[in-house]
């Protein structure tokens, strides 16, 4: 596993997932492969010094490729230089031992989704909710929530959806006066507009549409697009679209609109709490108690430290 070839040197001959590929030059005008190679336990740096076209096409993003090489210090990063590669049929293994997937199974998650949207008392809600979900049901419930930043991995984009739906509904129990409805609905589709954003679930890309538009005004125009066709009441289709073009809070973070309801503010605050949470987490996963993480760029580029956790008597 990549997580144990890091911290030692030594021959390596084995099968990971090709994160990213680029055919690079050398000084001296040869040209050579630079990959970032995965599996479910992390990534590392690769390099391929001698290639040919067959090497390039073997290594391609999303590709499994057998792996004989050599584990390394470069200026003090883990690299692995290989020396020879071979292409894997994906029929043949377990895939994910390849792909980071969400903590919890895809059928437990989707158990919690069903429990949700039963959950929405009002009709026109739970029928829109459905139906946009049915819709992009596959991707709904395989797509990571992100290609670097936060939940990057299988099943990522329903983890953090449920995860933000199970606090909104916390929270309304503390705030009564807060929309259930509203929060539930809003909590499950805010990030919609993903399943047209990304490109797939294994080494997910930008889509052209994505790049373009990004998932907030994807996901706004989907959930409006549905509701009108479905003959919504419109005030309760603009406060509900109004809530996924406002979920990032600030323009400066991507957000069309500032929360200018209740419930939109309290969406936003969620996600961006379990959005940040999921990065720490990653952080802390390579940091040993006592000590400060790296840097994390989007939380303020600050290192947090992780304390010593103590038995309680």
């Amino acid at each position: 596993m990549i997580k144990d070839i890091i911290s030692m040197e030594g021959p390596v001959d084995e099968v990971y997932m090709v994160k990213q590929s680029t055919r690079a030059v050398s000084n001296n005008g040869t040209p050579y492969l630079s990959m970032i190679l995965q599996d479910n336990s992390g990534s590392i740096d690769a390099k391929m010094w001698q290639i040919d076209d067959t090497d390039i096409e073997i290594a391609a993003a999303g590709h499994l490729i057998r792996v004989n090489g050599v584990s390394g210090n470069y200026k003090g990063h883990p690299q692995l230089k290989i020396n020879d590669i071979a292409a894997v049929n994906e029929s043949q293994v377990d895939i994910s031992r390849f792909i980071p997937t969400a903590p919890i199974a895809i059928e437990d998650m989707e158990k919690k989704l069903s429990s949700y949207i039963a959950m929405i008392d009002d009709k026109e809600l739970k029928t829109l909710t459905e139906t946009l979900i049915k819709a992009s049901y596959e991707k709904y419930t395989t797509y990571p929530a992100g290609v670097t930043v936060h939940h990057a991995y299988l099943g990522g984009l329903m983890y953090h959806s449920l995860s933000i739906c199970g606090m909104a509904i916390k929270t309304q129990e503390h705030y009564p006066f807060l929309s259930k409805d509203y929060l539930i609905a809003g909590s499950l589709l805010h990030d919609i507009g993903k399943t047209r954003e990304l490109s797939g679930p294994k080494i997910s890309t930008y889509t052209t549409e994505g790049n373009l538009l990004g998932h907030i005004t994807l996901g706004a125009s989907m959930v409006y697009e549905e509701g009108v066709k479905e003959g919504m009441d419109q005030e309760k289709l603009d406060v509900l679209t109004h809530m996924i073009l406002a979920h990032h809070g600030e323009p400066e973070f991507g957000s069309a609109k500032t929360p200018a309801t209740a419930e939109a503010y309290v969406l936003h605050s969620l996600d961006d709490l379990d959005a940040k949470m999921d990065c720490l987490k990653t952080a802390y996963e390579s940091t040993d108690e006592g000590a400060f993480t790296a840097r994390i760029t989007w939380m303020g580029n600050t290192s947090f430290f992780k304390p010593r956790h103590f038995e309680e008597k």
